[in-house]
């Protein structure tokens, strides 16, 4: 029998959650910083952050070549500052995001493991993608000003693509598109002039994507520095992970792919799995506070899942995209989900997703469905059979509804 409850119980709920996700994210975060402190075992999470200039100019090295001057300068571990760069970004993502949030976004949305948790289960919290995501916060507040300021989106835009080359594809769009339909621009060379120095520099890390050769020198410029690792003994003779990509050519790159999208765990093609998480991700989205602005946010998401796929073709790190993904798409919703609606534009957009909104069948995430969000889960990569719980989660949820409306 489903039994009604009243709002006391449902905020009793909130607390509850909001505390257990608290909670998990503190200790798993602890946890997940403290794992990845050496280059040799977290070469894709570590590594990312090395990549530097010591061998000329090369998509993502901005960072860490800050990184390399400041460890030569006063000799401190490059571990402890990229500890100190995520953990910082994190916490500002976390905090003003919650702020953008109100009454838009629940809290205990943000906190599971659909957004803020994601990273500490999934092992991405040590990645570069968090600060990237915390620039796209401070752009999209210039955005949502009556007159946005170009200089100061293309500098954010610029330091973002240096730090990595995937910014342009998510943060980039969304800018032109609001850029354009709040100045009523309609020339499309205009817009694109206005955000030249952004194109201009995603274009040259494409085109400077580097070499085995500039792998090499990254990874001498750290051999060097072995003194500076604490928790190893850095010899080794190769290149590893995040700085052994930067060498890698299109066939590499293709290689792997393939193999990805040709996975199977059982009966279960991966790259379909992957798709339904997104999916249910998406609609634990759209049905959060009751269902709220669902026609703006089924936008927003579209809008975001075209970047999406053109990351899940140029990496196999699919449940990084996915997280991307969603909070890019909060992150707009927050900040100017309110000015798309008043766009002319979207008055005609907007009246396609009345049949979806029809049709689709929508989590609300109130009252005790709010459960449902703890035992939503995603890995950054890999996916296993461990997580099959979250698929089966929206197929019961919708059996308990259909027998909630059948006992009527």
């Amino acid at each position: 029998m489903i039994f009604k409850i009243s709002n006391k119980e449902i905020k009793n709920v909130d607390y509850f959650l909001s505390i257990a996700f608290f909670i998990l994210i503190i200790l798993g975060g602890l946890l997940n910083t403290l794992s990845n402190k050496t280059y040799l075992n977290d070469s894709w999470t570590i590594g990312e952050w090395l990549i530097n200039y010591q061998g000329g100019f090369v998509r993502r090295g901005f960072l860490g070549e800050g990184i390399y001057f400041l460890c030569n300068a006063i000799e401190v571990s490059p571990i402890f500052v990229i500890w100190f760069i995520s953990i910082t970004s994190y916490i500002l993502l976390v905090k003003f995001t919650i702020i953008e949030a109100k009454d838009k976004v629940s809290v205990v949305f943000l906190l599971s493991p659909c957004v803020f948790l994601a990273p500490v289960i999934g092992d991405f919290l040590i990645r570069k993608d968090i600060l990237l995501l915390l620039i796209f916060l401070f752009n999209l507040k210039i955005l949502k000003s009556h007159n946005p300021n170009t200089l100061f989106l293309n500098i954010l835009n610029i330091f973002g693509i240096l730090i990595h080359e995937s910014f342009a594809i998510y943060a980039l769009p969304i800018q032109l598109f609001v850029f354009s339909n709040k100045l009523d621009i309609v020339k499309t060379k205009i817009i694109l002039f206005k955000f030249l120095p952004s194109i201009l520099f995603f274009i040259s890390c494409l085109i400077f994507k580097g070499d085995q050769s500039q792998a090499m020198f990254i990874h001498q410029s750290w051999i060097n520095k072995s003194f500076l690792f604490p928790f190893e003994n850095l010899n080794y003779e190769l290149p590893l992970g995040a700085i052994n990509a930067i060498g890698w050519n299109f066939q590499d790159v293709l290689k792997i792919l393939l193999t990805s999208f040709t996975e199977f765990k059982g009966i279960l093609w991966i790259p379909l799995v992957w798709l339904v998480t997104a999916i249910f991700l998406g609609i634990f989205f759209l049905g959060d506070y009751s269902g709220k602005d669902f026609k703006i946010k089924s936008f927003i998401l579209s809008f975001q899942f075209l970047p999406f796929s053109i990351l899940c073709f140029s990496g196999w790190d699919y449940g990084r995209w996915i997280f991307i993904w969603i909070l890019s798409s909060i992150l707009i919703y927050c900040t100017c989900g309110e000015e798309l609606k008043s766009f002319k534009s979207m008055q005609y957009i907007l009246l396609r997703y009345n049949v979806i909104e029809d049709f689709l069948l929508k989590i609300e995430i109130h009252k005790r469905s709010k459960i449902l969000l703890f035992f939503f889960a995603y890995p950054h990569c890999c996916w296993s059979l461990y997580y099959l719980p979250s698929l089966l989660i929206v197929p019961i949820y919708s059996i308990l509804q259909w027998r909630k409306s059948f006992l009527k």
